[in-house]
């Protein structure tokens, strides 16, 4: 995953973090135990016992290795419950 927090770092995101959320590029979020709901506008996740969910438009899952998931799209909001 060195090419994908490169390009990440080059975007602006801080990529110790748990997520980032990068303006017109979408988000990195670590941890990431499951998909539980995939949509365009909604894709929940489980990060450790919680639910993290990312609202947006053309949302798209890009890569998903070792529990980090790079989310490409427009995000507009991330809730944790």
């Amino acid at each position: 995953m060195k090419l994908l927090q490169q390009i990440l770092i080059d975007a602006g995101a801080e990529t110790e973090r748990a997520f980032t959320v990068v303006p017109g590029f979408g988000g990195y979020f670590k941890s990431v135990k499951r998909v539980d709901e995939y949509t365009p506008e909604k894709i929940v996740l489980t990060v450790a016992k919680k639910k993290l969910t990312v609202t947006g438009e053309k949302l798209a899952i890009d890569k998903y290795f070792q529990q980090d998931l790079l989310i490409c799209g427009e995000i507009s909001g991330v809730n944790l419950e």
